[in-house]
């Protein structure tokens, strides 16, 4: 399934038009249309966008990592990592007093992917306890 079928399958589920879709991702309709199409890949950063639009991990929109060069999975990598490092260590912490202030320097989209990235720690063992309801 190519990255394309996967948007389209993903943004039917969510009941969204191809317009509502670009809309949440603040891009054209016309744009999302091609990437369902197949007529252009969309890029790491782009699908980034609309997988946080739609509310799945952008691993649910890959079609074939061998659409994306070395080093574009290389800077998406680094670009999400320190973030995540950033967070993590917050969290670690117990430094919730900076992640406000974090949150309190970002806009909608931004506070979106920081619960983003909390969510995606929840799920990493390492980083959970073994009841957490102790």
């Amino acid at each position: 399934m190519t990255a394309g079928e996967r948007i389209k399958a993903a943004r039917k589920k969510n009941n969204l038009t191809q317009k509502a879709l670009g809309e949440k991702c603040n891009m054209p309709d016309s744009q999302i249309r091609q990437y369902e199409l197949g007529m252009v890949t969309p890029k790491l950063d782009t699908l980034r966008r609309i997988a946080t639009a739609l509310n799945i991990p952008i691993s649910d929109l890959i079609g074939d990592w061998n659409d994306y060069s070395y080093d574009e999975l290389k800077k998406d990598s680094m670009r999400n990592t320190v973030q995540l490092d950033e967070l993590t260590e917050c969290i670690r912490k117990g430094r919730i007093d900076t992640i406000n202030s974090f949150l309190d320097l970002m806009n909608d989209e931004g506070q979106k992917k920081a619960v983003e990235q909390v969510e995606l720690l929840t799920k990493i063992p390492e980083f959970q306890k073994e009841n957490p309801y102790q």
